[in-house]
């Protein structure tokens, strides 16, 4: 680094970290649909550097992304990593690890943001390699579209430095929402919220879909407003799921008419046969006497249930 740049300022320790009075130097390893919007927005928020680095080839719009002057386009990981005080890694999720590799001999004291949507066990992995390269780990997860927030995309991380990470940079607009000190929580939230909204995805289209070789999209969409608008989500996961666990066996017998119809408009019903599945794994349970026959009458409650019931109960595929 050279003498005017003095991102870090020492703690007694010994312990450096990001200095909130001089702006940073930053790295971002890839520069697709996420990097090219938060390189960008970093750049003009004010950031004094942004190096770049991405596989070749460069294209019209990475070098349409470039054209700031703040922002210096690299041609080796060396060169991008040259000063950096904050590594954004967006490669994508099967190259994270290998980039990570390949980073870790020039990270020297850099934080390193691994924003790449993997599993918590690869974060965990980076987050080693990382550590064994004199880096600091963070691991991140965004949380909606780069491409329309920008650098100001709500992401979740977590990690030793993850609030002190935030601190420094709500000051050029990040959004970094601290969830913990642990390396790969912050993937582990984005991976079961997944469940929830990749599977809500496919069940709309797999329902809009049966409506409408029915005639009945509009009659559908109303009938779902009234069930879920207005309901805190808490109850909506009580009425859905918590019921679910004392009423499997009538649920399977319901799921079981409406794979027999779908199949009958000559449409795919994969995700109405998961859930049937499901529904006959879910009745190999005692929840039904658990809970007294009675849905559980809050979340705790039905969080109880589930973890005496299958913590107790031997591993069973579903």
């Amino acid at each position: 680094m050279n003498g005017n740049h003095i991102p870090f300022h020492m703690k007694p320790d010994g312990e450096t970290f990001l200095n909130l009075e001089h702006p940073p130097t930053i790295c971002v390893l890839g520069f697709g649909m996420a990097g090219r919007p938060i390189a960008r927005g970093l750049a003009e928020a004010g950031v004094a550097k942004v190096h770049v680095w991405k596989r070749p080839p460069w294209r019209p719009e990475h070098l349409d992304a470039s054209t700031h002057p703040s922002i210096r386009m690299t041609q080796s990981m060396e060169e991008a990593l040259e000063g950096a005080d904050l590594v954004l890694s967006l490669v994508t999720p099967e190259s994270a690890l290998d980039t990570a590799r390949s980073a870790s001999p020039f990270i020297r004291d850099a934080v390193y943001l691994d924003l790449n949507t993997t599993t918590p066990e690869a974060k965990k992995e980076i987050g080693r390699v990382i550590e064994a390269g004199g880096g600091r780990p963070v691991d991140g997860a965004i949380c909606n579209p780069a491409e329309v927030y920008g650098h100001e995309v709500l992401t979740l991380i977590s990690g030793s430095e993850a609030r002190r990470l935030s601190e420094a940079m709500a000051r050029h607009g990040m959004q970094l929402q601290v969830l913990s000190e642990r390396v790969g929580d912050a993937s582990a939230l984005k991976v079961v919220r997944s469940v929830f909204t990749k599977g809500l995805m496919m069940t709309f289209l797999e329902s809009i879909e049966a409506a409408r070789r029915c005639g009945l999209v509009e009659e559908l969409l109303e009938s779902i407003a009234g069930t879920v608008e207005g309901l805190p989500l808490r109850d909506l996961a009580l009425s859905l799921a918590g019921t679910s666990l004392i009423a499997a066996e009538r649920r399977a017998q319901e799921m079981e008419g409406v794979v027999s119809t779908l199949e009958s408009l000559g449409m795919d019903s994969h995700i109405s046969a998961a859930a049937l599945e499901k529904f006959h794994w879910l009745k190999g349970f005692d929840f039904h006497e658990e809970l007294g026959g009675v849905p559980p009458e809050s979340v705790e409650a039905m969080l109880g249930a589930l973890g005496k019931i299958f913590d107790a109960s031997p591993r069973k595929s579903g």
